[in-house]
């Protein structure tokens, strides 16, 4: 039997580049459903088209944004109606920004990218852990990037939201620490390698490699694991939980 087999899967963030090797890992590693939503629907036709025969109609998608509450719960009341209980959310939210000095940035910059990289995470977990946290088996993963451990000139916000994230599932592990949902942050130690990005040092993970260890977090293997920041280092780390 395939390790994903039984499980339905919510990916927030899922038409993203990093996303997209996690729904491609999901998929391969025969998840039943897959969920996605994307605010694009133009997004997610592209990304069914490169997965070519994996997008079959495991791969579940919607047109909406899953950081406004308003979408994230019609998506959510979509879901329990036509597709039975989720198993496991990712949360594979948000992007990347560098551009000035901390005490230069604006006012304006800042708001946008506390809500992209910190109010959609509150969003979705706020919506989805109370449909997976009375769950035996469920798993909710946060990903996070490299920033939450080293400051970086000119990105400061990417640094400071990437540490509240952690901090955020700290706060979750500790508020459901009574039922059996699994809340770990896999952490990415380095760059990722991406469709738009396809070249880079020798070290740096792919987004496939992300999606493979996602998929070991998210299976039963992984039933120990739990209230963790795991730092993506390497490719050992990813072949090791492929055995």
């Amino acid at each position: 039997m395939e390790p994903l087999a039984d499980k339905i899967i919510v990916v927030a963030g899922g038409a993203g580049e990093v996303g997209e090797g996690i729904v491609r890992s999901m998929l391969t590693k025969g998840a039943k459903k897959v969920i996605i939503a994307s605010r694009s629907a133009s997004k997610l036709a592209e990304l069914r088209r490169r997965l070519g025969d994996r997008a079959t109609n495991r791969l579940v998608s919607y047109t909406a944004n899953l950081s406004i509450i308003a979408d994230a719960h019609a998506v959510l009341e979509s879901i329990q109606r036509d597709h039975g209980q989720v198993h496991a959310v990712i949360a594979s939210l948000g992007g990347w920004w560098q551009g000035t000095p901390l005490h230069e940035i604006p006012l304006g910059t800042w708001y946008t990218l506390l809500d992209n990289n910190l109010t959609s995470h509150l969003i979705v977990a706020r919506s989805f852990l109370p449909l997976i946290g009375h769950i035996a088996g469920s798993s909710y993963t946060f990903i996070n990037g490299g920033a939450a451990d080293t400051p970086i000139a000119e990105a400061g916000p990417m640094s400071i939201l990437s540490q509240a994230q952690l901090m955020m599932k700290d706060v979750l592990v500790q508020e459901w620490a009574q039922q059996p949902v699994r809340i770990n942050t896999l952490l990415l130690a380095t760059p990722i390698l991406t469709r738009s990005r396809p070249h880079g040092p020798d070290h740096w993970l792919t987004a496939d490699e992300v999606g493979a260890f996602t998929a070991y977090l998210v299976s039963d293997r992984a039933a120990d694991v739990h209230g963790q920041t795991i730092r993506l280092q390497g490719r050992e780390q990813v072949r090791e939980v492929g055995k």
